[in-house]
């Protein structure tokens, strides 16, 4: 520093207003002015704040502060001059502004002024302009008038043209251009001034007429000549030129008359030879276990030669007649389709009728998918070339398609008539084979009838209504099948006859006339592979109505319904049911083994009941969603096949129990008078005949009833037969004089009934012949015992006319001593 009492310099030059503090902030610069100071004191007084000193401090800040306060003053001084300033050009800027608006404004009205001007010569010059505009357009038609009638005069007098002539002979297309308007305005002309008082007017008329027709069929000949030569450019020159002599619709027929593609004789002829189909295809297509959409070869190799020929030619097309392209191309579609495509259809469709209703039907289907593939894909195309930006091109492809087709699918005789005869076909033939190997069974209808007889069940209108249906559907081709499977058979019972005689001469074969013995295998004609094939059948014809004919799904998926239902439960569950019936009928509840394999009907029925209710809601249903109406019928439809089947099952679960009420009823009609009175002891070891032949068809009825039942039908049927046994029990035991041996023999006939019955596991039953096993304890107590036996256990809720029964049947009943103690008391 200079002195103890002034600023350093280089804090000086940091306190003016061109460098203020040099980027520092306040904290920082004086940190910078101190900083000198605290390095001295440091060095004399380290460590201790008691020696500094703040006078050196205090000079610098002084001294700073007045360089701070010299600084405001002039800072102020110099905002008060600027300020000065701003306001002097604040006044210049604010009158310059006041000059210049007058001077715009002198401008506007300037404008405005030229304007009027304008407008006014532009009325005057415009009508002038559209007068010179007509004037000129007069004086070209004028000079064209005169033209064509000195032209009309020249083939008037001459009966040519030089002129024309030469235009039309030029080989600028132009020049030709013109020749074809004036030809075409002379034929109007000569047509106009035409009159029969100057007969030369019509000499000439016909002159320019063939001299037209000559110009036009030269210009065809160019065409045809420059189209087999791929000269793109002279063809598209020939149909401008033709296009303004007369639209150019003569060049665009003799475009696609002269087609390579129509005329080519070798197309023609194998057109005309048609196509044959293959075995392989006939078996395919005639087979209703195989499924899918069979396409025909030709028909595919023929659809994707006409493709390629389309494609070829669009582009050709769109070079030759440009604007005219699209209209060119909607004419040549029409025509493949007319030509080419019909008649094949046509062919196929015919072909494939005289194979089966079946191949028909399918081969309908796949020709309408593949040829709407091949509308698909020339539609994307069309855009992809961008000649279809009106969409004229897709309307015509999808026009000729729905016309190719509708004249079929819309014709009910013609579609779906035979959709059903095919299907009713399919149907019948998989359940004929069944249906004729118990021809006799299901046509005697013994079940239906019987379900008739049931009062409760004869009411049920949906049955009678099936009843009479089922009996009248199908009959016709059930008949077709049936006839045709007996030569069949008739002829498989010569050679197996002929072997049986030769193999044992000494035994009789008695053929169907009388049933063999009952088998407990699955019938090979009823199973649910049958039934699963006829609805696969059936699920195709339904894809193939939802796709043909979707604006008429709903009814027609309802009349198919109705034959599927017929075909799969009336002429197939039902004739499942009634055989089933009929084998019940045969068996004899006298002998000691009943067979119950006709329940095996009734475990597959109830499995294909299921199968088919499952397919109808998860397959047909779902379609139906927009047809709530249609729905719902079919789904009362549904439940009536079901509900009368489930009757019929009934009827024949009934019948079984009834069945094994008689054989109970017919073993304890076997018991002897002195069977519970025995004189001896050594009978107690012996089981009565009634009980051992009673458990030997309890334990045959669960062992067999276990294959064929499930679940709560199996539990149903088993409990309706030991109730029966039971209350058989009650009323048997009534009978007889019992002795207290005879009681141990009870007892041990009783435990009997119940170790068969434990197998079957069901509680009430357990409980009922455990009852029944406390009541023959009555027969064996003492007799003081017997009054509190009855009244504990099972026995004190028991019927006290069936205890008092019991007890009178004992051996000891009159004795004096009896009746002197408890007689009085059990009859209170």
């Amino acid at each position: 520093m200079n002195t103890l009492y002034e600023l350093d310099p280089k804090w000086r030059d940091l306190l003016k207003l061109d460098n203020f503090l040099g980027g520092l902030t306040v904290h920082e610069f004086v940190q910078e002015i101190s900083s000198d100071h605290s390095l001295k004191t440091t060095a004399a007084y380290a460590g201790t704040w008691e020696h500094l000193d703040p006078k050196p401090y205090i000079r610098t800040f002084e001294s700073t502060l007045k360089e701070l306060k010299k600084l405001s003053d002039d800072a102020e001084s110099r905002k008060s001059q600027l300020e000065q300033q701003v306001s002097k050009h604040e006044l210049l800027h604010a009158q310059n502004i006041m000059h210049l608006s007058n001077n715009v404004q002198v401008i506007i009205d300037n404008c405005g002024h030229l304007d009027d001007r304008l407008t006014n010569v532009t009325q005057v010059v415009s009508p002038l302009g559209e007068k010179l505009e007509k004037a000129i357009k007069r004086k070209n038609v004028y000079v064209k008038s005169v033209e064509l009638i000195s032209q009309y005069s020249t083939f008037y007098t001459n009966n040519e043209s030089p002129e024309l002539e030469r235009l039309r002979l030029s080989g600028d297309w132009r020049a030709k251009g013109r020749a074809a308007i004036m030809i075409k305005n002379l034929l109007s002309l000569a047509r106009q001034v035409e009159t029969k008082s100057l007969p030369r007017t019509v000499e000439t008329t016909s002159i320019i007429e063939k001299y037209s027709e000559v110009m036009e069929n030269e210009l065809l000949a160019s065409f045809s000549t420059a189209y087999r030569e791929n000269d793109f450019t002279k063809l598209n020159e020939i149909a401008l030129i033709l296009n303004r002599f007369n639209g150019g619709l003569n060049v665009i027929q003799s475009f696609i008359n002269q087609h390579e593609y129509f005329i080519d004789t070798k197309q023609l002829d194998l057109d005309e030879n048609g196509v044959f189909f293959d075995e392989t295809f006939k078996e395919k297509i005639t087979d209703p276990d195989n499924h899918g959409v069979f396409y025909e070869n030709s028909m595919v190799k023929k659809l994707d030669e006409i493709e390629t020929v389309i494609k070829n030619e669009s582009k050709v097309v769109k070079k030759v007649f440009e604007a005219r392209a699209e209209y060119v191309l909607q004419l040549f579609i029409e025509r493949i389709f007319a030509q080419k495509i019909e008649s094949r259809v046509e062919f196929l469709l015919n072909a494939s009728l005289s194979l089966s209703n079946l191949a028909y039907v399918r081969m309908l289907h796949a020709l309408y998918s593949l040829i709407g593939q091949f509308v698909k894909d020339l539609s994307e195309f069309f855009q992809i070339l961008e000649v279809d930006n009106t969409n004229g091109l897709s309307s015509t492809l999808e026009h000729c398609y729905v016309d190719l087709f509708s004249k079929t699918i819309y014709d009910r005789s013609k579609y779906f008539d035979i959709e059903k005869r095919g299907l009713e076909s399919v149907l019948a033939q998989k359940t004929s084979d069944f249906n004729i190997e118990h021809d006799k069974d299901i046509r005697a209808r013994a079940l239906s009838n019987k379900l008739q007889s049931i009062p409760e069940f004869a009411d049920v209108s949906e049955v009678s209504e099936l009843n009479a249906t089922s009996a009248n559907k199908l009959s016709q081709i059930n008949s077709f099948f049936r006839a045709h499977l007996e030569k069949e058979k008739k002829a498989l019972s010569l050679s197996r006859s002929s072997s049986f005689i030769h193999g044992s001469s000494g035994h009789q074969n008695n053929g169907l006339s009388s049933p063999g013995p009952l088998d407990s295998q699955d019938d090979p004609f009823f199973t649910l592979q049958k039934i699963d094939t006829m609805l696969k059948c059936a699920v195709e014809s339904f894809a193939r109505v939802m796709e043909l004919v979707p604006n008429k799904a709903g009814d027609f998926s309802y009349e198919l319904l109705e034959i599927v239902l017929m075909g799969t439960v009336g002429s197939y569950v039902e004739s499942g049911l009634e055989t089933a019936y009929a084998l019940l009928t045969r068996v004899d509840a006298q002998k000691d083994n009943i067979q119950l394999s006709f329940l095996k009907y009734v475990s597959k029925s109830t499995e294909i009941l299921g199968l088919i209710s499952a397919s109808i809601k998860t397959v047909i249903l779902p379609l139906l969603t927009n047809s709530p109406t249609i729905k719902k019928k079919i789904i009362t439809l549904s439940n009536s096949y079901i509900k009368k089947c489930e009757l019929l099952i009934n009827v024949i679960m009934e019948e079984t129990i009834i069945m094994y009420s008689q054989r109970f009823t017919n073993s304890l009609s076997k018991q002897k008078k002195k069977d519970f009175v025995p004189r001896t002891q050594n009978l107690m070891d012996q089981d009565t005949l009634p009980a051992t032949e009673i458990v030997s068809v309890l334990n045959s009825l669960y062992s067999q009833v276990t294959q064929y039942l499930r679940n709560d039908n199996l539990k149903s049927f088993l409990l309706e037969v030991g109730r029966d046994l039971y209350h058989q029990l009650i009323e048997h035991y009534k009978k007889f004089q019992v002795s207290s041996i005879g009681g141990i023999m009870v007892t041990k006939d009783i435990i009997g009934f119940q170790t068969a019955i434990e197998e079957w596991s069901i509680q009430e039953l357990l409980d009922a012949f455990a009852t029944l096993r406390e009541l023959a304890n009555l027969f064996t107590v003492q007799p003081e015992l017997l009054e509190s036996l009855t009244k504990e256990g099972r026995l004190a809720n028991l019927d006290k006319n069936i205890i008092s029964e019991y007890i009178s049947k004992r051996e000891d009943f009159n004795h004096e001593s009896f009746v002197n103690k408890f007689k009085v008391n059990l009859r209170l």
